[in-house]
Formats: C-alpha cells, sequence, structure tokens
C-alpha cells in the first residue's frame, strides 16, 4: 500500500473523524457544498415563511369565521329585541287606546277645566256644547297648626256630586285664620262648642271682638254665609265646586282658594245643563 506524503517529505496524516471527512469534503468541494448549503437554507426559508402564510391564512379565515357566527347571531338577537319592543309598542298603544275610551265617554257629555288657560269646556265627542272663563286657585300658602295649606285647584278626574242653587257657604277654620292674619287678630277656636255659644254675633259673619276672632261651631249661624258662593253651585269630591262669585273682576285671575269660580249666568247655565254624575277633567 502507498503512503501520501507531504509537501516536507513526511507521509500525510488524514482525520478519518466524521468532523475530519466534513472539513475535508468542504474544502475540496467548497462551491458545490456553498452551493448545497444555500439551498438548503433557501428551502427552510421557503418553508418557515410558507408555513406562516398558511398558518395566517388558517387564522384570517377562523377569525372571519368567528366574527361571521357572532354577527349571525348578534342579528339574530337583535332582530328578537325588535320583535318583543315592537309587541310591547303595540300592547301599550292598545293600552292607551282602552284607557282613553274608558276616560273619555264618547256617548255622553263630560267638563274639560283648563288650569293655565282658565276656561272650562263641555264637551261631547267632538263637540264642544259651551265653553267660559273661570277664576282658579291662587296658589297661595297658608301654614296653620304646623301644617302649611297651599291654594290650588287640583288636576286630574273628578265627578259632579251635588248641585244646588244659591248655596250657603260654611268656612273652613283656615278663613278665620286668614283673616287674622290679614288684620293682626287673635284666634279663638269654638269649632267644638256648643252652636249657641256665639249667639250674640250677628249670622252670617265672621264674629270679631276687640283683636279677637273666633272660629265659631259648625252647626252655628256665624259659620254660615249666604251669597259668597254666588247663585248656584256643582259639587266635586274633597270640597271642590264650580260655583259663582260676589267679585266678577276676579275671574280669568288665579284668585280663589282652590275651587273654580264663575260669572252668574255662566254658573246658572252649568246648573241647568250639567246633569250630576258628570266626569270632570282638569289638566
Amino acid at each position: 500500500m502507498s503512503m501520501r506524503t507531504t509537501r516536507a517529505g513526511g507521509p500525510e496524516r488524514r482525520n478519518y473523524t466524521p468532523p475530519g471527512r466534513l472539513r475535508r469534503i468542504f474544502f475540496d468541494h467548497r462551491w458545490v457544498t456553498a452551493v448545497l448549503l444555500s439551498g438548503v437554507a433557501v428551502t427552510a426559508v421557503f418553508f418557515v415563511a410558507t408555513t406562516a402564510w398558511a398558518l395566517n391564512e388558517r387564522y384570517e379565515r377562523d377569525v372571519a369565521k368567528i366574527a361571521y357566527s357572532h354577527d349571525i347571531r348578534s342579528l339574530a338577537f337583535l332582530a328578537e329585541q325588535e320583535r318583543r319592543i315592537a309587541a310591547e309598542m303595540e300592547g301599550r298603544a292598545r293600552e292607551l287606546d282602552e284607557k282613553e275610551a274608558e276616560l273619555v265617554p264618547s256617548d255622553r257629555p263630560y267638563l274639560v277645566v283648563s288650569i293655565d288657560e282658565r276656561k272650562v269646556s263641555y264637551v261631547r265627542g267632538t263637540d264642544t256644547l259651551f265653553t267660559a272663563p273661570i277664576a282658579v286657585g291662587s296658589g297661595k300658602t297658608l301654614v296653620m297648626g304646623g301644617r302649611t295649606r297651599r291654594f290650588v285647584t287640583p288636576r286630574g278626574k273628578m265627578t259632579i256630586t251635588h248641585k244646588e242653587l244659591n248655596p250657603m257657604w260654611v268656612p273652613p277654620d283656615w278663613h278665620y285664620v286668614e283673616v287674622a292674619r290679614r288684620h293682626g287678630l287673635r284666634v279663638v277656636d269654638m269649632s267644638r262648642a256648643h252652636p249657641s255659644a256665639l249667639a250674640g254675633f250677628p249670622p252670617g259673619r265672621e264674629p270679631i271682638r276687640g283683636n279677637t276672632i273666633y272660629i265659631p261651631p259648625l252647626a252655628s249661624p256665624q259659620r254660615k254665609h249666604p251669597d259668597v258662593l254666588g247663585a248656584a253651585k256643582l259639587e266635586m269630591y274633597d270640597g271642590y265646586y264650580f260655583h259663582g262669585t260676589k267679585d266678577e273682576s276676579t275671574i280669568g285671575t288665579a284668585a280663589s282658594h282652590g275651587c273654580i269660580r264663575m260669572r252668574r249666568h255662566d254658573i246658572l247655565w252649568m246648573y241647568e245643563n250639567v246633569p250630576v254624575g258628570t266626569q270632570v277633567y282638569l289638566y
């Protein structure tokens, strides 16, 4: 067997281990090796890029699918909500129609009081049978016994419960307190005394002596005042009336203690034409 020699004349020592063989191949065929390594690198880069593109496409497809499914569910939910709201609105509209038919009778006349316009109308269906100016509550307040009373005309629904010609006014206790405050008088409450307790005072007038005003017993002659409510009254709930007045200059203003004042010929028309049981709408 022949042995290779080096240029110096000594025998060549080869490294036959795997790393040595690789180094020898690289040095003996360096251009081929470089091309192969470049090809491997390019292939690896292409593989990585292709894999990333495929994963990205799949991700975008999955996201689109999820978004599409979510949108479908959202649209279905919104459609169901719209159907529910539409059904509720239809039910509300039906209830309002029924309530309007119940509150505003179409087969019989009723009274409508506009507090702001200070006007009363007698209406049947779409026809206005009668209209007249009125006076309404003044809005003033009176503190009595730790309680505050405000003189306003109430809003809402009432009913005519009683009618009377030439009515007698029985003033409530606050009337005497109001008179006392106006004139600087002391108040003595005798409302629970015997009806004849103030027999020395003239009937139909506030019993005043010196600097004192007496609240008379309810059944006493001093507690009954004629002519204050005018020619007639139509009574509603809680002591509120349509009635006449001695001072027709207040008509069209906010001047009463909550009742509705009218001119003589208007309240007489109401007495003659508006029956007991008529509904009254005050707004």
